[in-house]
């Protein structure tokens, strides 16, 4: 099965989530405020983002969410210019355009392609894997949540 999605891309994703009960693999570029809840990753699963300073100053990151996940047993990786939106969740894949941000869910008019296809879910697997080399550690997480808000107070 292979459809677009249109309309509610991130209802489909996070209810996805919800019901696999199983990790997750994911790379979507940037993972802002309330993104932790849109995508509710389980311990084991892997998450690549771009966790760069230019992401994080800009806003469009928000480390204190990337830290609760990690704290609940997600890999996080960060790869500087990543604009990729795959998400593997259970025997699915969803590959469009939404970032994880309540700004996709609630304002953003967003698509993706959803597929249980083998051959695609096996290869957006593929890239995601791929993607994960440079890890987040909890500390640098830390650190930059801290100075996610000193970049707020300066916008």
């Amino acid at each position: 099965m292979t459809s677009l999605i249109t309309c509610g891309v991130w209802a489909s994703i996070t209810k996805a989530a919800k019901a696999a009960a199983t990790k997750a693999h994911v790379a979507v570029a940037y993972f802002g405020t309330g993104a932790s809840r849109l995508l509710p990753l389980w311990a084991g699963s892997t998450l690549v983002v771009d966790m760069s300073e230019s992401a994080v100053k800009s806003g469009q990151t928000n480390p204190g969410e990337l830290l609760r996940l990690i704290e609940r047993g997600v890999a996080v990786y960060t790869v500087p210019n990543l604009h990729a939106k795959v998400f593997v969740i259970g025997q699915r894949a969803f590959v469009g355009s939404a970032n994880a941000s309540t700004n996709s869910a609630n304002a953003l008019v967003e698509a993706a392609i959803e597929s249980t296809d083998r051959s695609v879910v096996s290869s957006a697997l593929r890239f995601v894997r791929e993607q994960a080399v440079q890890r987040v550690l909890p500390e640098y997480a830390r650190t930059l949540a801290r100075q996610s808000q000193l970049f707020a107070q300066a916008r």
